[in-house]
This record gives structure tokens, sequence and C-alpha cells, in this order.
């Protein structure tokens, strides 16, 4: 079982176990039809969201999870925020069940932790000013337990450190970041406040709200948008030219590199095969198995210099028959040279750029030489998938690992090709290894304009 399906499981126990504390002391359940409503109001704001290109979405779910968790006791509210929490990516199967198991129970750890922290108070929770700080804090509560939980699944499934993480997860300015949240919460506060005195028709001035943030947000993050593509498609215009201008270099330098290595070592080889036989007709067999042993050996290094070259040769074959089918047949020629296990996942539903393709490949087939030499694993994983406009490129193995603070200085040649070549076309490298603990390589490259 896999480490993200470990921590899934493991936060949708918590969560119903959270469900069986919260049914012992339930407060008076609403009717049907508001859980209806709530629901219904929840899935609507996840649903339509604004959708950036990338790997940039704007929902709405927060205020309208606080209203529910500061009008509601903990356990209607875990339920409508669990049956409400929908994610698009679900019903396309973009991303696995696991995974959408764990963002639901993650929400409802959340609202249900907001909710208990209202109902530990007593009192009215929208009362001035003591109910109010109150909500306030239980959104808080909400907001932390959030990324809280965010932040370990990917420190955990994804094997990056929590600082990084966290500056990941709360964008810059975090100024900005915690401002607007202070705004959606007190939203949603408002909105629990509205719900008390109209009912159902606070989604009358709820629902334009929402729409409203999302059309500023999305207004502005569209223009962020248009220029981080301007700029990616700056740099692949770069990448494109230098491409073409390394791989005829490349061409030249195998081309010499067989005719000075391979070819040599196999004309001594059979010069040496046709003295043997001379020798073992002349009666001479130790003189004839000196020569063969000699012919051995020389075949022996013209196998390894052509294995080389035919891993080179590989990266022209990316523009002819794309970039999943190099690799599966990249991996299947690594699995037979090396005898070591190669696990390939994935694909890719739409080729990148030729550029991004081939800067791909060259980082695929350095990582896994890399882990074939020094992993001293039974098995490595290579995973390929896109989602969001970017491909993702991640070699795994279990073997003995190392401290790349320590073993990896600035001026090592692979790993800082495979960062240029990522930073060319507008991508970056991640890695993460610890002694006695595997090494994970992942390589995020965008895989073109937005769809």
């Amino acid at each position: 079982m896999t480490r993200s399906k470990v921590l899934a499981y493991a936060t949708t126990l918590a969560a119903f176990a959270f469900l069986a504390i919260a049914s012992r002391e339930p407060g008076e359940l609403p009717s049907l039809s508001v859980f209806v409503f709530w629901i219904t109001l929840l899935a609507a704001a996840e649903l339509l969201p604004v959708t950036l290109g990338f790997e940039s979405r704007v929902t709405m779910m927060f205020p309208v999870a606080v209203a529910i968790s500061v009008s509601f006791d903990p356990l209607s509210s875990m339920i409508m925020i669990g049956l409400g929490n929908f994610d698009v990516r679900e019903f396309k199967r973009a991303i696995p069940l696991h995974q959408a198991l764990f963002n639901r129970c993650q929400t409802m750890i959340a609202g249900g932790l907001a909710s208990y922290l209202i109902s530990l108070y007593g009192g009215e929770p929208l009362s001035f000013p003591i109910g109010i700080a109150v909500s306030g804090a239980a959104a808080t509560a909400f907001v932390l337990t959030n990324l809280g939980l965010v932040a370990l699944w990917l420190t955990h499934v994804r094997g990056i450190a929590l600082k990084p993480t966290l500056r990941e997860l709360i964008p810059q300015p975090a100024a900005g970041f915690w401002m607007a949240q202070a705004l959606l919460g007190g939203l949603g506060i408002a909105t629990a406040a509205a719900y008390r005195e109209v009912q159902y028709y606070v989604a009358a001035f709820l629902i334009p709200l929402l729409f409203a943030r999302l059309g500023i947000l999305g207004a502005r993050a569209q223009h962020e948008l248009s220029e981080r593509l301007r700029q990616q498609q700056a740099m692949l215009l770069k990448a494109t030219e230098q491409v073409f201008t390394e791989r005829e270099n490349e061409r030249k330098r195998i081309a010499a590199e067989i005719h000075d290595g391979s070819l040599q070592m196999l004309a001594a080889a059979s010069y040496s095969v046709g003295n043997a036989d001379a020798y073992l007709q002349a009666g001479k067999d130790e003189e004839a198995g000196q020569l063969l042993d000699t012919s051995r050996k020389a075949i022996e290094g013209a196998m390894a210099a052509l294995r080389d070259s035919l891993v080179d040769l590989r990266r022209s074959s990316v523009e002819a028959g794309g970039l999943m089918r190099t690799i599966h047949v990249y991996v299947d020629q690594v699995s037979m040279l090396w005898g070591t296990k190669v696990h390939l996942e994935g694909g890719v539903e739409h080729e990148p750029p030729v550029p991004v393709a081939l800067a791909a490949f060259q980082i695929l087939q350095e990582g896994l030489v890399n882990a074939l030499k020094h992993a001293h694993s039974s098995s490595i994983t290579v995973r390929v998938l896109d989602s969001d406009n970017m491909v993702h490129i991640v070699v795994e193995d279990d073997g003995a690992g190392f401290d790349p603070e320590v073993e990896i200085a600035a001026d090592h040649v692979g790993m800082k090709l495979m960062r240029e070549r990522a930073a060319l076309v507008g991508g970056r490298i991640e890695l993460h290894s610890a002694r006695g603990g595997g090494t994970r390589l992942e390589a995020v490259l965008p895989g073109g304009v937005a769809q």
C-alpha cells in the first residue's frame, strides 16, 4: 500500500471517529430540506470554480463551510461538508479515489473542529463581541486545520519538506493571503447571521457575492497567467532553437564516438580472431587463447560504448514517436541492459511541445541512470503524468539513499544539467533522499498553453 493511501485511509478513520464522538451528543438535527439547501450551496461553490490553467483553481468553499460550522452542531456540519465538498476532478477521474477521500475527510475534520469550538463556548455564536470573536476563532481553526492536513499530505506523499510546502500553500505576500482568509471568514460569519434572519433567502445575496468574488480573483489571476504564458512561450522559442543546435552537435559527437571507439575496438577484435585462427591451425593453443581473450574484452568494450551511444541516440526519437513511446522503448532497453526491473506508470494525455518532451526525456535518462548506478535497488519506479497543463516525471527507488546536501555539490554535473534543462523550458527539479530511505527525483515541466 502506498504512503498516499495510508494517509488517506488514516484521515478517513479520523473523520469517522470524530463523527462517532459527535453523534453521542448531537444537537437538534436540521430538517432534510435544510441539509439539501446547504449541501447544494456548498457543492455549487465547489463545482463552479474559476479555472485559471496550470495548477490554479479558485473556489468559494471556505465561507460557505464556515457558515455551516457556525450555524449547526458538529455532527450536522461534518455531514453537510462531507456530502457537499465535491471536486470536479472526481467526475473526470483526474485524481485517484483515495485522494478524493482525503480531500473530503480533511475538510470534514476542519469543519467539525470549528463547530466543536463554538459548541464549547455554549453561548450565542453571533452575539457581539464575544460570540463574534469565538466564531472568528472557529474560522481560524478551520483554515489552520485545512492547511495543516494538506501540508501533511504533501510532505508525506511527495517527500517535500514542511517549509517549502507551506511556501507553496501560502502565496506571497503572506499578509495578503491571511487578509483574504479573514475577509472570507467574515463573509461566512455574516452569511450565518443572515441565515438566522431570512433562512433560505440568504442565497439571494450570497450567490452574487460568490460570483463577484470569483470574477475579481479570476480577472487578476488571468492577467498574471497571461504574463506567465508570454514568458513561457519566449522560453520555449529559445529552447527550440537550442534543441536543434544541440541535436546536431550530439549527432556529430555520437558519430565520432562510434567511429573512434566502437568500430576501432570491433576491428581490433576481428583482427585478433583472425590471428587466433592462424595460431590454432599452427597448434599454438596458448597464444590463440590469449588472442581470443583480448578479442572478448574488445567486444565487451565495444558493447559498452554502443550501449552509451544507444542511450544518447534515443533523445532524437522523441520527435518521431512521441514522449511516452520513447520512454517505453528506453525503459525496456534499460531494464534489459542493466538487469534491473524498472516499473513504468502513468502517461500523458496531451503531447507536450518538442522542447519540453526532450527536456523531460533527458532528465528521465539522467535520473534513471543515476538510480541504476548508485541506488543498489531491486526495482525502480518511473511515473509520468500530466495535470493542469504540467508534465510530471518521477524517478523513485527504495535503495540506499543519501544526504543531498552533503553528497551533491554545487558543481555536480548531472544534477546541474537536469536543473538547467528544466529551467530552460520554465520547469523545476525536486530531489528528496535520505540515507536508507530511497531517493525521489521529480521534474515538473510546463505542458504548453493552458487549455
